[in-house]
């Protein structure tokens, strides 16, 4: 194609990309030059000199600047922190319970502003930026240490329409934990050396409406967006809890905890629909965090308990079976006893026996005593301590192969004492206000590794556990631990975190994360629950 060959049509099609920001630089050289037929040197001169395209210089509003200048209320000892998008009205229902709730608990209330062009807008044709007066009351465009570990980094800018919205952002905050404005809620774990505060980083959801283009980007962002804040309470000078709430589409209700906010009015709970528990690897398990989450349960009543991991394997462990080292110690100490180990399990599980509905899903660690019976020769183990069980474990799965029933040995010892409790197999689900809890989360698509991006593209939401470290791309969540943050084999940087998954009445799921504080008590929240 030659310059003089140009039309109209082709100079308004190579201006909307070279002038669209959703793509970047590179991207949309490589649609110019495919739509010229030139090389990439003389698509910018066209574009540039001879069909004077010019980006325009954004100019900041005065209402962006005077938000830059804002101080979070040290004095507070909880923030409420979402983020409103520019030219668009806030969702009413969700907002005025978000008030409500920030004078109820007593917390700074923060909007981080957030800029999008969208020239298809059904909500204002005005090409000048600006932020309704819901907004304004509570804009945010600094940056604020509000704790000692913890930032608002209210400065940094999101594209509205980013798939992950803080990719390549882990170290802006140094060590500290941090909460970025976004309409999606993710939440990823950032791998500390032991002695170090954990680290997290999370985005808060949206106030304001949806508001994108027509593009496929803005229609990703739209499906995507998710009204919703980040909740932060300060303990003490060492100690914040942090987690994310997020609210009904139509009606903008919540809830928060043991708290619901509907049409402006705060009241307590008694029951959640759900509450999948971190990993609990039973002999590995932190004590502490099972008792604190017992008594939390005990007022706010669960349909549904939940339990990744409940056998840890470390008495027969194939990780260490060769290692004589390691046998030696064992044998010394006594944990290379599986009866011990397995008594231990059933020992921790009695406490879940007052609960509705038990379910009990087939993880990796269970697996191990499977592989063992298969693999290892019991006439050749380090020690013969196992011997009888070995037999006896070796009966059951012998019986279940023989009836095609295959579950697994775990399943089938935690059912002999505690026949009520729902134990799942591999190909298992289990359904709960819409979210799929049956899967550990080891074993992906078509029996690759699993990870939270690829359970992200599913076609439901789902709740997993297996990596220890709590984590959230939108409608994928994955539970932490509810063991000791250090077990042995997380040698160097560590991002397990102890922390669980709730789901409310409403459908609506939530984490919660256990912060060790001062007193070296382990709790999730200052809220007398």
């Amino acid at each position: 194609m030659r310059f003089k060959d140009l039309t109209e049509s082709d100079i308004n099609k190579a201006r909307e990309i070279y002038l669209n920001k959703e793509l970047s630089w590179d991207n949309r050289m490589k649609l110019l030059m495919d739509l010229f037929g030139k090389s990439e040197r003389t698509v910018r001169k066209w574009c540039s000199d001879k069909l004077g395209f010019k980006e325009k210089v954004e100019v900041e509003p005065e209402q962006y600047q005077s938000a830059k200048q804002r101080v979070a209320d040290k004095s507070k000892k909880r923030f409420i922190i979402t983020w409103g998008q520019n030219n668009t009205p806030v969702h009413k229902g969700f907002y005025n319970n978000m008030e409500a709730y920030a004078e109820f608990i007593e917390a700074d209330i923060h909007i981080i502003l957030g800029r999008y062009k969208n020239p298809t807008s059904v909500f204002n044709d005005s090409e000048e930026d600006f932020w309704v007066p819901e907004v304004e009351k509570y804009m945010d465009a600094g940056r604020h240490n509000v704790h000692k570990y913890l930032s608002i980094m209210s400065d940094i800018k999101m594209q509205p329409t980013a798939i992950n919205p803080m990719s390549g952002l882990r170290g802006v905050s140094g060590a500290n934990s941090c909460v970025f404005g976004a309409p999606k809620v993710q939440m990823e774990m950032i791998p500390v050396l032991e002695g170090n505060k954990p680290k997290m980083m999370l985005t808060t959801g949206a106030v304001t409406k949806m508001n994108y283009t027509d593009s496929k980007a803005g229609k990703k962002g739209e499906f995507h967006h998710t009204y919703g804040f980040v909740v932060v309470e300060i303990e003490d000078n060492e100690t914040f809890y942090i987690r994310q709430v997020t609210a009904d589409d139509k009606t903008g209700d919540f809830t928060d905890l043991c708290y619901n906010v509907t049409k402006g009015k705060v009241k307590k709970i008694d029951s959640i629909a759900a509450i999948v528990f971190g990993d609990l690897h039973y002999g590995h398990h932190d004590q502490n965090v099972i008792d604190r989450t017992h008594k939390f349960l005990k007022k706010v009543k669960p349909d549904n308990v939940i339990l990744h991991d409940v056998f840890d394997g470390d008495s027969i462990s194939h990780h260490q079976m060769k290692d004589p080292f390691i046998q030696y110690a064992k044998e010394l100490d006594g944990t290379n006893s599986l009866k011990k180990e397995v008594d231990n399990m059933m020992d921790g599980l009695k406490a879940f026996s007052k609960y509705k509905n038990v379910v009990i899903v087939r993880s990796n660690h269970d697996d191990f005593l499977d592989r063992w019976l298969k693999n290892e020769d019991w006439k050749k183990q380090p020690t013969q301590k196992n011997s009888l069980v070995y037999m006896e474990y070796s009966a059951m799965l012998l019986r279940q192969y023989g009836e095609n029933n295959v579950k697994g040995v775990i399943p089938e010892i935690i059912n002999s004492e505690f026949p009520k409790f729902i134990t799942l197999g591999r190909n298992a689900s289990y359904i709960v206000k819409d979210w799929e809890l049956g899967q550990h989360g080891d074993v992906g698509s078509n029996g690759s590794r699993g990870s939270l991006l690829q359970f992200r593209n599913l076609n439901t939401k789902i709740i997993v556990g297996h990596y220890h470290s709590p984590g959230r791309k939108d409608g994928a969540l994955a539970v932490g631990t509810s063991t000791r943050l250090r077990v042995g084999y997380n040698i160097g940087p560590s991002s397990w975190l102890q922390s669980h998954v709730i789901i409310h009445q409403d459908g609506k799921a939530q984490h919660i994360n256990f912060i060790d504080n001062k007193d070296g008590k382990t709790n999730f929240t200052t809220f007398d629950i």
